[in-house]
């Protein structure tokens, strides 16, 4: 039987039951329950902020908190309240992350933001042995993004559950309990269908990133021009820390432009501007070369693409832009976690059953000759699935409804080498 309980005492007396919906998202998505509560005198109405338990059979099915509250006139001077709830993701992100994070493993990253920027958060099914990443930065993003952010990295999954629990894991390593086959029985055969596009096709990925810092001695300049006698500003091509300027091989002393006195140094530097100022009087004369080079910031862009797919449907370049990401290892890893998810296109489908166990996000396999297809698919629940009495019905207070409930399967890629 279904119980509701409002800051941890039992409610179920007081709810509409007809009018319970619970909709569920693809694992880190967020997770919503409404409930109608009609106003009596016996009747105290959750507040915002209030937590909320839905239990079926004494497993919780959903927790989170009250975040929108409607009153309206039901009839005559009877009110009802209809109560909107979001999963604890709501809490999860009530402090911004502000930290960056140098060589560590994820898991050490996420379990460092759960600690630092959040309370009552648990981390039991955080991955033990994950990838390390080379860096990572977070400028004032909630947690729930920055936790997407480094699973994106490395190819990983995550959810916070109804008991406040992070989950952090290799998505191809939450499995169905079964499997889909053509006499399986697990499922009702007439409503299975799939579909097959390359509307998101992304097989040649671009990412362009913040700016890393690389020496460029002297000999590899790319900052070298010749003076023709009246040039005074040289523009470079990069930014410089720890400058270097010679003219002709010969080393001249260096102000700040705009600080500096240009009458105490050879040449000034105009960090923002990318640009080299000689005074009228000093300036190189005609043939010299100037040359310019140090620790130069250089915009990072990286490139991967997968060669299996562009053969087989041509080359369909993307890019993605994060300033945050500030090594080429990073960017590499996020245009590979991309192409993993959209290199052959998007698969979907669907299908009806009446067997427990399938949840949102567990990958289930499809072994169909009839279909010719030997795939792994992600489960999600559609839009429509919704947990409403009656109606689609697959809760019941009495708990002695049938269960059919209906899957959108979403296509998904394990282990796959990138070329």
């Amino acid at each position: 039987m279904l119980v509701l309980k409002i800051n941890n005492t039992n409610r179920s007396s007081w709810i509409d039951w007809e009018s319970l919906v619970k909709q569920e998202g693809l694992t880190k998505e967020v997770d919503s329950l409404e409930f109608v509560i009609r106003k009596t005198a016996s009747k105290t109405i959750p507040g915002l902020g209030d937590d909320i338990v839905l239990e079926e059979d004494s497993i919780r099915i959903f927790g989170g908190t009250v975040v929108q509250r409607q009153e309206y006139v039901v009839g005559g001077i009877l009110f009802g309240y209809s109560i909107k709830c979001k999963d604890y993701t709501h809490d999860l992100d009530k402090k911004l992350v502000v930290k960056n994070y140098i060589n560590q493993a994820a898991r050490a990253i996420v379990l460092d933001i759960i600690s630092t920027f959040t309370t009552g958060f648990t981390t039991a099914n955080v991955a033990a042995t994950t990838p390390t990443i080379a860096s990572i930065k977070f400028n004032y993003e909630q947690s729930s993004k920055a936790i997407q952010k480094v699973a994106d990295l490395i190819g990983y999954d995550w959810y916070a559950d109804y008991d406040k629990d992070i989950h952090f894991f290799d998505e191809s390593t939450k499995t169905a309990p079964f499997e889909i086959t053509d006499t399986g029985g697990k499922l009702e055969w007439r409503t299975l269908n799939f579909d097959r596009n390359i509307l998101e096709l992304k097989n040649s990925v671009f990412v362009r990133g913040g700016e890393y810092l690389s020496t460029i001695i002297e000999a590899n300049a790319v900052d070298k021009y010749s003076a023709d006698g009246t040039q005074r500003v040289f523009s470079n091509i990069y930014r410089y820390k720890n400058i270097t300027v010679k003219v002709a091989g010969s080393s001249k002393t260096i102000g700040i432009d705009n600080i500096t006195d240009p009458a105490t140094v050879d040449c000034l530097y105009n960090f923002q501007e990318k640009a080299i100022k000689f005074r009228d009087d000093n300036k190189p004369t005609a043939a010299q070369e100037v040359k310019i080079y140090g620790d130069a910031y250089i915009p990072l862009i990286a490139k991967v693409r997968d060669q299996i797919s562009i053969a087989s449907y041509g080359e369909y370049q993307h890019i993605i832009v994060d300033k945050t990401i500030t090594s080429v290892s990073e960017a590499q890893t996020k245009a590979k976690a991309e192409l993993n998810k959209w290199a052959e296109g998007s698969w979907a489908g669907s299908f009806k059953t009446i067997q427990t166990g399938l949840e949102t996000g567990q990958q289930i396999r499809v072994n169909s000759a009839a279909f010719g297809l030997d795939k792994y698919f992600k489960m999600s629940a559609k839009p429509d699935r919704a947990r409403r009495l009656n109606t689609k019905c697959f809760l019941s207070p009495a708990g002695n409804t049938t269960l059919r409930i209906s899957w959108l399967l979403c296509s998904v890629k394990i282990n796959k080498t990138l070329k």
